[in-house]
């Protein structure tokens, strides 16, 4: 039996996934809000799971396939820079993880964000400010 290649890199699967994220404008009260939103676009285009375990303390926002690629999805509106970017770096340290984007509510989240971690391809995303 031949295996399955899948269709894109991870580093494409994951700028997919973060286009998809930008051509919308998200208005938010709080994370929660944030996440239902994005989960509601991304289940119009891609297979998603939301709230799935990687492990007992690895639990990401959403799992989303794209293109044959497994892509870990953190919606953030608030935290420290070094623990979100240790977050994402665990989920990366799984082997089902190709790739992994950030969904940041506050632009301030993204400078610095790595290209890579632990091999794997990072992106992030802006996804609009709270509703005041």
């Amino acid at each position: 039996m031949t295996p399955v290649v899948p269709a894109v890199s991870a580093q494409v699967a994951a700028l997919e996934l973060t286009s998809v994220l930008c051509r919308y404008r998200f208005r938010w009260c709080d994370e929660r809000d944030l996440q239902t939103a994005i989960g509601s676009v991304l289940a119009q285009r891609f297979d998603v799971q939301a709230e799935t375990a990687l492990s007992e303390r690895d639990r990401p926002d959403f799992l989303v396939t794209v293109g044959g690629r497994l892509v870990a999805v953190e919606v953030k509106v608030q935290g420290a820079w070094t623990s979100i970017v240790r977050q994402l770096g665990r989920y990366a340290t799984h082997p089902g993880v190709d790739a992994v984007v950030l969904a940041a509510g506050r632009r301030a989240l993204l400078p610095g964000l790595p290209d890579q971690i632990h091999g794997k391809p990072v992106d992030g995303v802006y996804v609009s400010g709270p509703l005041r």
